[in-house]
């Protein structure tokens, strides 16, 4: 399962400047004080797009690894940020880091493309990458949102896919947080409204701890 036809081909390739504005929505300032205080600063910042929540945590002393499965994501984010670390691999095929080897996980609007069963060994594997006391925080996308249409198809509850963007798309609730962060101690559990591409959308923002 990937989507990557539609960020490479559509996404990223039709971007207009009134569409740019996810570049200023940097969700993590206002839990900065529990996000900075965390004493191992190695960080992996998961679907990191065109970088913007990378360069805010470089610029507040992490050690980034800045990781997308699209190439043309990171090309254009390495000529944003020249200094940025950069790997490039699907999240479906696991996490190449080594366990308790890090100390902040982002994924901000990056994991609600997986079935369920995907999803839980998404967060499994992550919590194995933290260190004892590590941090991952994020944002997910809210069964608020009225994204869905004649167009999606409905492969399990709340888990789209649109044929014709060739995207998948999973919305989520409380009850899926619950099954999610069962072995997480729960730090942040928000519901919260922010722009993306001059359209409203609603997200779960989210900090656990292991």
């Amino acid at each position: 399962m990937s989507d990557k036809k539609y960020w490479d081909e559509t996404y990223y390739m039709n971007l207009k400047e009134s569409e740019q504005d996810f570049f200023n929505d940097i969700w993590m300032i206002k839990y900065k004080d529990i996000i900075c205080n965390i004493n191992n600063k190695n960080a992996i910042d998961l679907g990191c797009g065109l970088g913007q929540d990378s360069i805010w945590l470089f610029e507040n002393g992490f050690n980034v690894t800045s990781c997308d499965f699209s190439k043309k994501a990171t090309n254009m984010f390495k000529e944003i940020y020249h200094n940025a670390n950069i790997m490039n691999f699907d999240i479906v095929d696991g996490l190449p880091f080594e366990p308790n080897s890090v100390g902040l996980v982002n994924a901000n609007l990056s994991l609600h493309y997986f079935d369920m069963e995907k999803t839980k060994e998404i967060f499994d594997e992550i919590y194995e990458v933290l260190e004892k006391g590590g941090l991952f925080i994020g944002r997910m996308n809210s069964d608020k949102n009225a994204y869905v249409n004649d167009n999606y198809i409905e492969m399990e509850k709340d888990f789209y896919y649109d044929p014709i963007k060739e995207q998948h798309k999973r919305l989520f609730n409380q009850e899926q947080f619950d099954i999610l962060t069962k072995q997480w101690s729960v730090v942040v559990l928000n519901e919260d409204v922010t722009t993306r591409k001059g359209r409203k959308k609603y997200t779960w923002e989210f900090i656990l701890q292991k």
